[in-house]
């Protein structure tokens, strides 16, 4: 059977169709993208309705030495002692949270993301997990909207550079979290080393869902890195976007700098790269 669909017409497909006299060919109309959101930091860490979770306000800071997008960036700055911050416990963090919305971020809600991160010469690995501690950093997520522990629903760890054992893993990664809440399900893909001084381009396909309609793809400089189908919310909730410098405590200062923070309905709309195709990712280890 003939699959009389119409595809997306290019402008050699309609010369040839005048030149040989023939019927122009049934279009499909292209895909139109519009941003939705769009923040560069031009002036303050809380434009664009960021608000900052730090130990002493401000943290974050404006950089004018290096930007994604424009001529600023943020950076999110953790100094030892930074503990107890919008239920941090022992860990330190200073984060941008961009709250909840009817906008975004909610059930049945399909969404394009793009955002840019840096790690600067100021920026520390979390150290090598021992035995019985695990050592960690998440540097963006989109956080579940209920109160209290557990998992974001999606979050990038940045992990100690070397480990102990192989279930122990290193490096940048994403992480999907669902099911229940205080027990999740988590599904980790490695991204690779943490590059100093290097902007990393990550966008984001995503269907928020807690069943298994579900689905979130993301590249980062323009390669696939996971492909995950299945839920990415926990049932009855939402979810919000986090910049995010968060660890465990290592008694030194760190910082990470984010920019280009876009949401819209296509691709074309935020990738600030081409897209490649897909690369089916390794799974790591600690996945369960």
């Amino acid at each position: 059977m003939v699959d009389s669909k119409p595809v997306p017409c290019t402008i050699r497909s309609i010369i040839f169709a005048l030149l040989l006299g023939a019927a122009l060919p049934a279009c499909a109309p292209t895909a139109s993208s519009t941003v939705s959101f769009s923040c560069a930091f031009a002036s303050s860490p809380t434009d664009c309705g960021f608000f900052e979770q730090s130990y002493a306000l401000p943290r974050a800071t404006i950089v004018n030495t290096v930007a994604r997008d424009g001529n600023t960036s943020v950076r999110l700055h953790t100094e030892p002692g930074d503990t107890n911050v919008a239920g941090s416990g022992s860990n330190e963090r200073d984060d941008l949270e961009l709250p909840p919305a009817a906008s975004y971020c909610n059930p049945g809600q399909e969404e394009w993301w793009a955002h840019s991160i840096l790690f600067p010469d100021g920026y520390v690995d979390p150290p090598e997990s021992t035995g019985s501690t695990w050592n960690w950093a998440v540097v963006f997520d989109f956080h579940n909207t209920a109160p209290g522990g557990g998992q974001a629903n999606f979050q990038i760890n940045a992990w100690p550079t070397t480990a102990i054992a192989s279930d122990r893993p290193t490096g940048l990664g994403f992480q999907v979290a669902y099911g229940s809440r205080t027990s999740p399900t988590v599904y980790r893909v490695p991204i690779g080393p943490v590059v100093r001084n290097l902007w990393y381009d990550f966008v984001y396909h995503v269907k928020w869902s807690s069943n298994t309609d579900g689905y979130f793809t993301a590249w980062v400089n323009g390669v696939k890195k996971m492909d995950y189908s299945g839920p990415t919310l926990y049932a009855g909730q939402g979810c919000y976007l986090k910049l995010a410098n968060y660890h465990t405590p290592f008694g030194l200062p760190s910082s990470v700098i984010h920019d280009r923070i876009i949401r819209g309905t296509a691709r074309t709309g935020v990738s600030p790269t081409p897209m490649k195709d897909f690369q089916k990712p390794e799974i790591d280890g600690a996945m369960r």
